[in-house]
């Protein structure tokens, strides 16, 4: 059933991205517009996870609940400005690629803090999962310049990427990890609302118009994922283990997103990623095996 849910994950990052990337790409939209866009994902986000709240226990929150879902809104917030900015000072292919690696963070944390099992196949797998996001990373943004600023920044992404993945699994070893619903509403709605602060700072800067319909149908859906894709990983983070879970819901993602990018959007396959795709395969493949 785990791995079950591990697949969905991966569809609905899939899915996530692949909304991102056609709004993005239709919409064309400037710092304004994300952050629009932003909110009305989140606001949708927070509306299905009341629906799952009032479905279940109803309106109860835990304080362990709470806090680490607010840790979690704040986390991701800063997590997603730190890296628009270093995107735009520094080659992008690079940031991307270091805010995937993240994941190692929480992956390892869970045999040092939760003594998890773990063998040689998931050293290996792990490795080969970080061999495999080199490879099929994009080049774009690379005459770029690398310059202190970016590295520091670069640095934090990286320390909060990994720290929201380990915020999931800390509230799930708590006693509120059976109010996953509860944990996205209330993370969701923290993100919500610096969404529309920012929104509201960046108004007067805004220079290009989004198409209203445009952006409620694209951000809609891109809600409805994200509550979705939160829900899931929140329990695939309390019953997995986690370096076979984070490793492979994050390459998992990326291979799909990859084939994704290629038969939707039709650009170029490489020999430098279909060696990552496959390499990242076998890295599945080896985390997938019995400890």
């Amino acid at each position: 059933m785990n791995y079950l849910l591990l697949a969905v994950s991966i569809f609905l990052a899939t899915a996530k991205s692949a909304v991102y990337n056609l709004y993005a790409k239709s919409a064309e939209p400037d710092t304004g517009g994300v952050f629009r866009f932003n909110a009305l994902a989140y606001g949708t986000a927070a509306v299905l996870a009341l629906l799952f709240v009032l479905l279940g226990d109803g309106l109860s929150f835990s304080r362990p609940t709470l806090l680490y879902a607010v840790l979690y809104g704040i986390t991701v917030c800063a997590l997603q400005t730190f890296s628009i900015i270093t995107m735009r000072i520094g080659p992008m292919s690079l940031t991307a690629l270091i805010v995937s690696y993240g994941m190692i963070i929480p992956a390892l944390a869970g045999p040092i803090f939760w003594h998890e099992s773990f063998g040689a196949l998931q050293i290996a797998g792990l490795s080969l999962i970080i061999v495999s996001l080199w490879l099929i990373r994009d080049k774009d943004g690379a005459q770029k310049s690398v310059t202190l600023r970016w590295m520091l920044l670069l640095i934090a992404c990286f320390l909060l990427s990994g720290t929201a993945g380990l915020i999931e699994k800390i509230h799930q070893s708590t006693s509120g990890r059976d109010e996953k619903a509860a944990f996205v509403l209330v993370g969701c709605c923290v993100m919500l609302a610096v969404s529309l602060l920012a929104a509201l700072l960046t108004a007067k800067k805004t220079k290009r118009a989004v198409s209203l319909k445009k952006l409620s149908l694209s951000g809609s859906a891109a809600g409805l994922t994200v509550g979705l894709y939160s829900i899931v990983n929140l329990t695939l983070a309390g019953e997995l283990n986690s370096l076979i879970y984070y490793p492979i819901a994050n390459g998992g993602f990326l291979l799909l997103a990859m084939l994704v990018s290629v038969v939707l959007f039709r650009e170029k396959l490489t020999r430098l990623k279909s060696a990552g795709f496959l390499v990242g395969l076998c890295a599945i493949i080896l985390l997938s095996l019995p400890v």
